[in-house]
């Protein structure tokens, strides 16, 4: 992180001379680079670094709503409908207990036929974790099979 910042800084010279710089981390760059028992290297570029304005402010943490935000936003993605008679459905239920956790997959194909399938997980899982494994599993089910044109997943709200 020093030697991207040193970097940066000697690229960028005319703007770390004339404006103040914030550098944003999650390091303790600043009681690294102020250490005098340091390597000779970080003494140099604590020297180098130290004629520029520069604070160091502790990194704050991204929310994950605002990430998820953020890339439905910036995605652009065309979904094409499906006649009703060409889509597949993909009913998924995961549980856990004492006993052991698994999943319960339905898929239905276009004709009507209702694939069912019953996994027992070997590991242990949460009732959110058996969820979201369920819904992997059933996924990758339902491509097997021949699930690649349009999907309706049916959600509790």
């Amino acid at each position: 992180m020093a030697l991207a910042l040193v970097v940066t800084a000697r690229r960028l010279r005319p703007y770390f001379l004339s404006h103040p710089i914030g550098v944003k981390t999650n390091t303790p760059l600043k009681q690294t680079l102020g250490k005098p028992d340091t390597s000779g290297r970080l003494v140099k570029w604590a020297v180098e670094l130290s004629e520029y304005d520069i604070s160091y402010l502790p990194r704050t943490t991204i929310k994950a709503q605002a990430l998820a935000d953020f890339i439905s936003e910036m995605t652009e993605m065309t979904i094409k409908e499906a006649s009703q008679d060409q889509k597949w459905l993909l009913h998924v239920d995961g549980s856990s207990t004492a006993q052991g956790s698994g999943a319960g997959i339905v898929i239905t194909t276009p004709q009507g036929e209702d694939l069912e399938f019953a996994i027992k997980f070997g590991f242990k899982a949460s009732n959110n974790e058996a969820e979201y494994e369920a819904l992997v599993i059933g996924l990758r089910m339902a491509h097997e099979t021949g699930a690649n044109t349009s999907w309706h997943i049916p959600t509790l709200s």
